[in-house]
Parts: structure tokens; sequence; C-alpha cells
């Protein structure tokens, strides 16, 4: 919630029995950014590479788990694969998560506590 007691909205991502919710605040797609040098759109493009994948992954996920690591992040990718996902689904789910933040489009509503 944030401080007017509004909900953001947020993809949900399960991995065997833990789900983690996915949103791209801004601060964390600033240092999504400066991590990797370059724009989230520019990053969309290179999301054959594992480690872009963990970048937004981790983004996605510290956007409302500040105390997650990048660490974890991989730990997160190898749980889902493990339960039947692909990078490509993986992909999926990360662009899912991206348009509710805001991007490629309306952002989705905003629902009231």
């Amino acid at each position: 919630m944030n401080g007017n007691g509004l909900k953001l909205p947020y993809k949900e991502l399960q991995t065997g029995d833990k789900i983690y919710l996915l949103r791209l605040t801004a601060l964390s797609a600033a240092r999504l950014e400066e991590r990797l040098g370059m724009s989230v759109y520019k990053a969309l493009e290179r999301t054959d590479e594992v480690n872009i994948i963990a970048e937004m992954l981790y983004a996605l996920i510290e956007g409302l788990r500040p105390e997650f690591t990048k660490q974890d992040t991989f730990g997160v990718i190898d749980d889902y694969i493990s339960g039947g996902g692909t990078l490509a689904s993986l992909n999926r789910e990360i662009g899912e998560a991206l348009e509710i933040s805001g991007f490629f489009g309306q952002a989705s509503p905003v629902s009231q506590s």
C-alpha cells in the first residue's frame, strides 16, 4: 500500500509453493537501468540472456520486497523451471508484470482498500 491507502497493481508469479508479487516501481526501474546501463525497453530486446532475465525479475520482486536479493532471484528462476516453466514462459510473465506496472500501455486500475 502506498501512503494514500491504495493498493498498487502487481502480477503473481508462482514457483512451487511460493508466490512472488511482481511490480516495477519507479525506484526499482531506476536501479535496474543503472545496473544494466540501458533502459528497460532496451533490456527487453535482450531477454534471451539469462543475466538480463535475472536482473529484470530481481527488479520486479524487489519493487515490493526490498529485502530480496539478486542471489535469491536465481533460485526463483531455477524453481520456476523445475516446476515445468521455461525461460520463454518466464519472459511472458515478466512482460505481463511490466504491463501491469505501466509499461506498454495503461497500468491496470488501482483499487481502494
